[in-house]
């Protein structure tokens, strides 16, 4: 391919791009992003979607771990001119296609403009064969992490329950808000035991992202705490293959729905709630 046809080729990618483009964030490592990513890719592809998972945690790979692939050719080796586009390519994992990272190279989380945009050319290629082009990306706010960001339509950052976790996400979106002019912003809350709760610590971030970043900060849904999830990652497959109806696969599957535009499904009432509506 000449330089002339891949420049025309990203200039109409950036103007119109057939998949939706979506990155998870987090700011700090550790709160259950990959994870995410995979079992969203799982029933966005259940709900007969085209999805490609791209690691964009470059350096440090999960993804291959997560789902048991044995990789071949990795983004490294492309970057280096040791493997073709084609190569990197995973197909039907789970319904979904996967581009997996390369683990252990540091030079892999500071890219320069030059392999980035060499990065860029892999979704310029692949942009029509997809609904859906979902980013993995690293913890923290490194250039490399923000860039993917800011080539999203979405931008999800996820975060857990407590102190550190809130105050990095908040870091992410300042980064990104003022490097890269992102105003919008979707908020995922992980491992969550408390549901009454998340509006209230969602409202807190909201309010502060408003006044100081003047960031509008939409609440895409909540995760719940499910042990379930252990014992799928443990068995190297996605946890809403192996327990679908658990709380977390319920969860992600009505973030699904609303990324594709549906109603969130109303979940069947428990033991309790069958007998309090008998006994009313």
């Amino acid at each position: 391919m000449t330089d002339q046809a891949y420049n025309l080729r990203k200039k109409a990618w950036e103007k119109k791009r057939r998949a939706s483009y979506i990155s998870v964030s987090s700011g700090k490592g550790g709160v259950g992003k990959t994870n995410f990513v995979v079992n969203l890719a799982y029933w966005l592809a259940k709900m007969g979607k085209k999805v490609l998972v791209f690691d964009a945690d470059l350096g440090l790979a999960n993804i291959d771990i997560l789902l048991n692939l044995t990789v071949k050719s990795s983004i490294r080796k492309y970057l280096r001119g040791e493997a073709e586009m084609e190569d990197l390519l995973k197909k039907d994992v789970y319904g979904f296609d996967v581009v997996p990272a390369a683990s252990g190279f540091a030079e892999l989380t500071k890219l320069d403009d030059e392999e980035f945009e060499k990065l860029v050319e892999i979704f310029v290629s692949m942009d029509t064969m997809y609904d859906y082009i979902l980013f993995d990306t690293g913890a923290g706010i490194s250039d490399t992490v923000t860039r993917f960001a800011a080539i999203a339509d979405n931008v999800i950052v996820m975060t857990q329950p407590e102190p550190t976790a809130i105050t990095d996400a908040y870091a992410f979106m300042k980064v990104v808000h003022f490097e890269h002019g992102v105003d919008k912003v979707q908020f995922v809350l992980n491992r969550v035991e408390d549901v009454p709760g998340v509006k209230s610590i969602y409202m807190s971030m909201k309010n502060v992202a408003m006044k100081f970043l003047n960031i509008d900060l939409e609440l895409l849904g909540h995760l719940r705490e499910d042990k379930q999830l252990i014992s799928a990652v443990r068995q190297q497959k996605p946890v809403s293959e192996v327990s679908p109806n658990g709380s977390y696969s319920r969860d992600i599957y009505n973030i699904a729905r609303k990324i594709v535009g549906l109603p969130k499904e109303k979940e069947k009432p428990g033991l309790y709630g069958i007998l309090k509506g008998v006994f009313k």
